[in-house]
Parts: C-alpha cells; structure tokens; sequence
C-alpha cells in the first residue's frame, strides 16, 4: 500500500543543534524492499532503520530519507557564536596576529565547521533517530491503514459482484446435462429401430455425460473461498499474500466450470467471472 510518514527531532551536541527529518514513502509491491537514503550514512543507523521498517511493514517498496539540517540565521546560538569567538580570539594571539576577529568571520568558521562535521554517530545518532522514526512510522501506518479501508471497500463490492455471477453460473449449469441428454436423444433418433441399438447404452452414455457436465462441487468450493476472502478482509494483521492464494483458488475453480460446462451461457458467464476476478487480484496486490 502507498503511505507517507515525516516527523522531526532537534539535538544537541559540541558543534551546536543538530536536527533530523525522517520522511517514508511505501508503493506497492509484491514483496517488501527497502531504501535508505542520507545526507551521511551510517551503518549502524541503517541496519536498526531497516529493523525497525521491517517490523511496521511486511510488504511494500518504502524509502527512507534521513537528512540533517542545521540552524538559519532565524536560530541563532549565542552561546555557541561566544564560544566561538574566545577560542578564536585565544588563537589570534596565540599566532601573534594583528587582524581583528569580527562577527564575519566567526559566522564564515560556524557555517564551515558546521558543514563539514557530523556532530554524533552509531549508538549516539541511533539514540536521536529512533523516536524520530518512530514518529514518521506512526504517520506512515496511519496513511497506509486509511488506504486499506477504502481497498477494503473496493473488494468487498468486487466480491459481492463476483458471488452474483457465481450464482448466474449455478442457474445456468442446472438445464446444461438435460439439453445435452436431450440433444444425444434427437441425433439417435433415426437409429433406434436399427438393429444392434441398445436403448440401455444410451441412459449409459446421458448419465456419464451428466456426470463430466456436473460442477457442484466446484461452485461449493467457489463459494467456500469467497467466503473465506470476506473473513481475511476483516482479519487484522497482514493479509496479503493469504488473499494471493484464495484468488488463485478462485481462478483454478472457474477455469474448470467453463472447461466443463460445454455451454455458450455458462461460457459467457465464466468469461465476465474471470474479468471480474482480475480486478480483484490486481486490487490485492495493493494490500499488505
């Protein structure tokens, strides 16, 4: 399912502020991938942002964005620009230098210095990260479970249309072994007073024929498994891959109705079940 998740979280440390933005975006997917994307990776971080991912999300392509941003003229640190300039200060005469340390350049060493130095790592950076991610995971489930809700919706109108065609079907295969013993009847017709005629083989041939033309069973276990669609659609927890299989019972079923069916109305319903059974699975792909 696609989501989106953002939240943001400020530091501090010996360079000064230090703020971090997690954004997550998840597209579909049959499976689950992940991407990491940052300003300045780190190893550790990846692996516990890809642990963390992985809990909240089975299935699904999300990308993580982690970048770090630093403090505008609108932020200033007084302390740390005071800081600054007595350590510069201290290093002018220290160097026997004769210029003056004025605001530009104490502002033109914060914003190289600030640039250039990653103030935490590893544990320390994980420590910052994690309620971050946290935080843009909580967003990012709560888009996701929106979207769920209105697939939800789709599928259960889809199945509701699927169950009608299934019932036209059953309609439709009731006369089918009738008109087929009816049909081999009128073609015998002008045979029964040959001699060999056997009125006895030909009750043998309606009744086998009846029985390859029966497809109870299929339309019991077609129903069985739209039955069993509507329970996983308000199952909790993932579904997906559940939903993948019992479509693909659905299809086999309705393959074998239209095999055995021999009949152009039968045919004709088969054909729109299997259009409508497509949209369903495609819909599931969308589902975690």
């Amino acid at each position: 399912m696609t989501g989106y998740g953002r939240a943001t979280s400020a530091a501090h440390s010996t360079t000064g502020s230090l703020r971090l933005v997690v954004e997550l975006r998840s597209v579909n997917h049959r499976g689950f991938d992940i991407k990491i994307r940052s300003d300045r990776p780190d190893g550790f971080c990846d692996g516990e942002i890809a642990r963390a991912v992985r809990v909240a999300v089975e299935r699904g392509t999300v990308t993580v964005a982690v970048r770090e941003e630093r403090p505008t003229a609108t932020g200033l640190d007084p302390e740390r620009i005071r800081s600054t300039y007595r350590v510069l200060e201290r290093l002018r005469g220290e160097l026997g230098l004769t210029a003056p340390i004025d605001l530009a350049t104490v502002a033109g060493f914060l914003s190289t210095h600030g640039a250039t130095e990653m103030p935490l790592h590893g544990e320390e950076l994980w420590a910052v990260l994690r309620p971050v991610l946290e935080g843009a995971l909580s967003e990012l489930g709560e888009t996701r479970a929106r979207e769920g809700e209105a697939l939800r919706a789709d599928l259960v109108a889809r199945i509701a249309r699927l169950t009608g065609i299934v019932d036209q079907v059953e309609t439709a295969v009731a006369p089918v072994p009738a008109r087929f013993t009816r049909r081999l009847e009128e073609r015998l017709a002008a045979v029964r007073e040959m001699p060999g005629f056997e009125p006895g083989r030909l009750a043998q041939e309606a009744a086998l024929m009846a029985e390859r033309l029966d497809v109870s069973e299929e339309l019991v276990r077609l129903r069985a498994h739209l039955d069993h669609i509507r329970g996983l659609l308000d199952a909790p927890g993932a579904v997906g891959r559940k939903l993948d299989f019992v479509i693909q019972e659905l299809g086999r079923e309705i393959n074998t109705i239209g095999s055995k069916a021999q009949d152009a109305s039968v045919a004709a319903q088969v054909i729109e079940g299997k259009a409508e059974l497509e949209k369903i699975r495609e819909q599931a792909q969308n589902i975690e």
